[in-house]
């Protein structure tokens, strides 16, 4: 009897002592954590959990809403990851439009060092986990008929101004370079810099470029999808009874298809989605078939072509946004020192043609705005490999010269 009390009475001790010490050394299960609670802490916790690191990865990213006011119960989703003491904040412009920053499979953690940077990833209005979402319920479009590349450059400020940062460097591509030129423009002295990738100014000649039929001439593959991608537009007409559609006419084509989308029109969804995809997509196991709705692609295909045909009108035809015209305005950026701006441009990149970026780098250079140019053999993803050395060779340039700024 004496040795079980002994060891009962040491067992006491022993997880009486344990008991005492700190939390963070206890081996006592005195209390439970969720794994959900498990998770929450593991996504808020810098990396190495001390109080001096505060570095976290992708994967430990933290996620946050901004309620956009107006009373319509409008927000904005975003996450932040990196270096939030003493990096130098980036704003990541995701393309599109209708992209989200899930689309992306965390590319920037190839651009952007943890230790170096704090990035911050937003959900433009209307897309991915903002609220409420096109890609949760068609209806959803009637939140945002009248959205404007202005209002999602404003969203941008109330992001920066939520997180009291200063300036950021802007790193977008394809829309994300349309959006993030705008926002450049529009607030120079909140930009370290511009890393523009994949150029489109939102002119009627990057319109003609995609939705004319003749810009395709002498491509026969290109041709048959153009007259796929038609056909709705073609069919809308003849039900209203109106004059047979030009294949040249851009304007009315995409006129068409956004009154179709609207109205929640499937076909014309999906095949509004697919042709752009089919012209972007350099892997041939991702081309789509216009003539079948894949599901699991269909709430991104709406969130896409819904956002494309409107923003896509509004900035060409309703409001232009005339970004080459307004590239002096980054001349005033902090302290009246030009922003610094940075062009990756894939040579074979069939959905926003090489000669609109030339155009752009003609226009810094006139403006005075320092610009250094990449233009690489390759396709429009980020992802490709000449467009991503390339990104992140501007990216580490930034670094050697501005970090400091």
């Amino acid at each position: 009897l004496f040795i079980p009390r002994l060891i009962s009475m040491w067992y006491v001790l022993l997880v009486s002592a344990l008991r005492l010490l700190p939390s963070s050394h206890s081996f006592v299960p005195s209390a439970r954590i969720s794994f959900r609670r498990a998770e929450k802490i593991a996504m808020e916790t810098p990396r190495g959990g001390g109080d001096n690191v505060k570095i976290t990865t992708v994967a430990q990213a933290t996620e946050h809403r901004l309620p956009l006011g107006g009373g319509d119960g409008l927000d904005l989703w975003y996450r932040t990851w990196g270096n939030r003491a003493t990096g130098t904040p980036v704003l990541f412009v995701h393309g599109g439009p209708g992209q989200c920053v899930a689309d992306y499979d965390d590319i920037n953690a190839r651009f952007f060092d943890a230790d170096k940077f704090f990035v911050v990833e937003v959900d433009q209005r209307g897309t991915g986990r903002s609220r409420p979402s096109v890609r949760d319920d068609l209806r959803h479009m009637e939140h945002y008929t009248d959205v404007s590349i202005g209002r999602m450059s404003e969203d941008f400020e109330a992001v920066r101004e939520a997180l009291g940062i200063e300036s950021w460097l802007v790193f977008g591509g394809s829309w994300g370079s349309t959006l993030g030129l705008d926002y450049g423009e529009r607030y120079p002295t909140r930009c370290r810099g511009l890393i523009l990738r994949g150029i489109y100014l939102n002119t009627a000649a990057e319109f003609d470029a995609i939705y004319a039929r003749s810009s395709f001439a002498g491509n026969d593959r290109r041709l048959a999808e153009f007259d796929a991608f038609l056909e709705p537009a073609v069919r809308e007409a003849q039900r209203r009874g109106e004059p047979p559609v030009d294949p040249d006419g851009a304007e009315r084509v995409v006129r068409l298809y956004d009154d179709l989308i609207r109205a929640g029109d499937r076909e014309a969804i999906w095949r509004f989605y697919v042709f752009e995809n089919n012209i972007i997509t350099e892997d041939p196991s991702e081309l789509l078939d216009p003539r079948t709705i894949v599901a699991a692609d269909f709430p991104e295909a709406a969130s896409v072509a819904f956002f494309e045909a409107r923003l896509f009108l509004r900035g060409t035809f309703e409001e232009p946004t005339d970004l080459l015209g307004r590239v002096p305005l980054l001349r005033g950026g902090a302290d009246d020192v030009p922003v610094p701006t940075w062009v990756v441009q894939g040579t074979g990149d069939e959905i926003c043609p090489e000669k609109f970026a030339r155009l752009l780098t003609a226009a810094l250079g006139d403006a005075g705005v320092p610009c250094v140019e990449h233009f690489v053999d390759a396709g429009h993803k980020a992802s490709s490999d000449g467009i991503a050395v390339a990104l992140r060779a501007c990216v580490d340039d930034f670094y050697a010269k501005y970090s400091g700024c």
